[in-house]
C-alpha cells in the first residue's frame, strides 16, 4: 500500500497539471489568420497548429487560393504527409492521382507538408468540391486544384509520418 501511495504522490503534481490531451483551433484562430493572407495573393498557406504526436505530426493550416489569369496551378505530391481537405467556402476541380512529369523537389517543411515533389499532373481524376465536401489525399499521391471557381478556401490537416 505504501508503495501506491508513494507512486500516487510522485504523479499527483503531473496529473494535476493543466494537461490537456486534445488540441482545439477555434473559428477565431481560423479567421485570424486569414486576416494574414497578403491582397491579391494566388495562394495562403498556413500553419495554424502542430500536435507532435511521437511517431507522427498533425498539423491544421489554412489555405485559401485565388485565380490567376492564364496561370495554371503546378502539381505537388507529399512523400510522407497525408492531407485531409475540407472545403470551407468556394468551389474548384481537384485533380488527383496519375503521375507528375517535368519534376522538381521542394521542400514544404514550413507549411508541415515536409519534402514534396511538384510538376506536371498527367492523367489525374478530376471533380468538384465545394463547401463542405471532403478529400483525403494519401502520400505520394500527385494533386492539385486544376480549376478554381473563384476564390477557394479550405482547411487541411496536414499527418507527417516522422517515424520509420
Amino acid at each position: 500500500m505504501r508503495k501506491y501511495l508513494a507512486l500516487f504522490l510522485f504523479l499527483l503534481p503531473v496529473v494535476g497539471a493543466s494537461f490537456s490531451p486534445s488540441t482545439y483551433v477555434t473559428t477565431a484562430e481560423i479567421e485570424s489568420a486569414l486576416k494574414e493572407a497578403p491582397a491579391g495573393g494566388a495562394v495562403f498557406d498556413k500553419v495554424i497548429k502542430t500536435v507532435d504526436a511521437g511517431g507522427y505530426k498533425v498539423s491544421i493550416v489554412i489555405l485559401r487560393r485565388t485565380p490567376q489569369a492564364g496561370k495554371e496551378d503546378s502539381a505537388l505530391s507529399h512523400e510522407k504527409v497525408t492531407e485531409v481537405y475540407q472545403i470551407l467556402t468556394g468551389a474548384g476541380v481537384l485533380e488527383t492521382g496519375g503521375a507528375l512529369t517535368k519534376t522538381s523537389p521542394v521542400d514544404l517543411t514550413l507549411q508541415a507538408a515536409g519534402p514534396s515533389t511538384r510538376g506536371v499532373l498527367e492523367g489525374g481524376e478530376s471533380r468538384r468540391m465545394g463547401s463542405g465536401d471532403v478529400a483525403v489525399i494519401l502520400p505520394g499521391v500527385p494533386h492539385r486544384f486544376k480549376k478554381l471557381e473563384g476564390t477557394i478556401t479550405y482547411l487541411v490537416t496536414r499527418i507527417e509520418l516522422t517515424a520509420r
